[in-house]
């Protein structure tokens, strides 16, 4: 059956903090949908009171600002605990189910655009920060399916940007090897990737060299800090008016003009901002320099650099190495990252014939053609990932003890030994994880292998083999193996 591009297209969707957006393979390339005549979407949910009904994207946002207590903004930092209560009113949500409204609102969008009962998407691929552990990306799944999605697959993030970049510049006699930096700063996380591409006439190979970056760190935060500079720039103190939702309700008008403000900022020297009445009787009414919000802006500035010059010596990566920079999400647009991306890897190397806000979801797009068969290319695509990380057991004492670290090129493979730690024991739960912290409840739990039959022996005496062997795909193949019991079980647990 031909691959019908209109009606029945394979589509990326990135599903972003505070900005998504939808795109579709062509047959012969990617474009990003534009409903309502915009290309991306705001991340935002609000409950109408007065109509009972959810009103999604530029209209919430704004709507919040009057009902700030009906709005929800940033809920992808909430996806590690699918536990949490979002409420409205008297309803309760979760993260997975604002997510898959979020979701459902824009592929709806979309279908509109087409005549009723036309579009269907045939397949559908939603992309997740790299630095995401493996119950995130499985509540962003849940989300998906909850939207009634044609869910084939997920993808990281800036693996999606450097497939967008490949493919763009792929053809068939060209052979080449490029190292590249995808540097992805958006409303509400940073990942940091470090790429090696490869390609003849036969492959075309995506090899990570090296990850880093921080899931608490996007624009969010700088607009925030930028919140609590004009407070305390212009004395104003909440506190002072009582009405709890008159607070509010300035708190959002004035992030609303800083936000603007620093969008602003990232294109001209000056930005105006203006807001009567924060408060009953108090005006804001000033204007911001760049290099006022790069004073603001220090500590995140040095944090990110600290976490680029980290992730390069940690992939053994030197600045000379890297050919290119591909700069990914809103927030990388600021003009002090490439100031200092230019400082640290060298002028001229950030790549601009692609668009930051747009990428993710097109190479999502790219993802889905080629997981459906649908990507016209006679060359093998190969993603060789590096565990994101560290993947271990807890101990007797709840430690966290590692098995396969992160930042470990995949497939990668390791035995370790433990012993019964209590005497005549014939039950043990290996309880598995994934995180960076040495307490192992403090990390993300991803499964648990219960082995049951072992011979009654005193304890620290019955060797008790652990093996992890991570696939390419974004699994853990967990083996459990007691040779005197005759005792061997292995489970498989995604990643994903």
């Amino acid at each position: 059956m031909p691959y019908d591009s209109q009606n029945r297209p394979v589509i990326g969707i990135d599903l972003g903090t505070t900005f998504s957006s939808i795109s579709f393979w062509t047959g012969q390339g990617v474009q990003t949908y534009s409903p309502r005549g915009n290309n991306v979407f705001q991340s935002v949910v609000y409950f109408d009171e007065r109509s009972k009904e959810f009103i999604y994207d530029t209209v919430a946002f704004n709507s919040g600002i009057f009902e700030p207590s009906n709005v929800c903004i940033g809920v992808k930092r909430l996806m590690d605990n699918k536990d949490i209560k979002i409420k409205f009113g008297d309803r309760q949500f979760s993260p997975i189910d604002i997510s898959a409204m979020i979701l459902k609102y824009m592929y709806k969008s979309v279908q509109d655009m087409f005549p009723e009962g036309v579009y269907n998407a045939s397949g559908v691929v939603v992309t997740v920060p790299y630095y995401f552990k493996a119950n995130q990306l499985e509540n962003t799944s849940q989300a998906a399916k909850k939207a009634g999605l044609n869910l084939v697959g997920i993808i990281q993030e800036p693996i999606a940007a450097a497939l967008a970049y490949g493919c763009i510049h792929s053809s068939d006699n060209i052979k080449r090897e490029e190292t590249i930096l995808v540097f992805d700063l958006g409303g509400g996380t940073f990942d940091l990737t470090i790429f090696r591409v490869k390609e003849d006439s036969e492959n075309l190979i995506f090899e990570v060299l090296g990850i880093g970056g921080d899931d608490r760190l996007g624009g969010m935060d700088f607009d925030r800090a930028l919140l609590k500079h004009i407070i305390q720039a212009e004395g104003i103190d909440f506190q002072s008016e009582s009405n709890e939702r008159l607070r509010k309700r300035g708190k959002q008008a004035l992030m609303a003009e800083a936000i603007k403000a620093k969008e602003t900022l990232s294109f001209t020297d000056n930005a105006y901002m203006a807001v009567l009445n924060v408060i009953p009787g108090v005006n804001v009414d000033r204007n911001f320099t760049r290099d006022e919000f790069q004073e603001i802006m220090e500590g995140y500035y040095e944090r990110i650099r600290n976490i680029v010059k980290s992730t390069l010596n940690r992939a053994n990566v030197t600045p000379e190495d890297i050919n290119k920079v591909i700069k990914v999400g809103g927030s990388s647009k600021i003009p002090m990252f490439d100031s200092l991306l230019n400082d640290i890897v060298g002028k001229g190397k950030i790549y601009s014939d692609i668009d930051p806000s747009l990428c993710v979801s097109q190479g999502a797009a790219i993802y889905a053609a080629y997981l459906t068969g649908n990507l016209n290319t006679r060359k093998k695509i190969t993603i060789i990932p590096v565990t994101a990380h560290a993947l271990g057991v807890e101990d007797a004492k709840g430690k966290f003890v590692v098995l396969i670290h992160e930042n470990r090129k995949t497939p990668a493979r390791k035995t370790l030994t433990f012993y019964t730690d209590q005497d005549n024991c014939t039950d043990v739960d290996v309880q598995v994880y994934q995180g960076n912290h040495r307490i192992a409840k403090e990390n993300a739990h991803i499964g648990t292998v219960h082995v049951s039959g072992l011979i009654p022996a005193p304890k620290r005496t019955l060797e008790i083999n652990i093996t992890f062997e991570v696939k390419e795909n974004q699994i853990v193949i967990v083996t459990v193996e007691q040779k005197e019991s005759k005792i061997k079980k292995t489970e498989v647990l995604k990643l994903y």
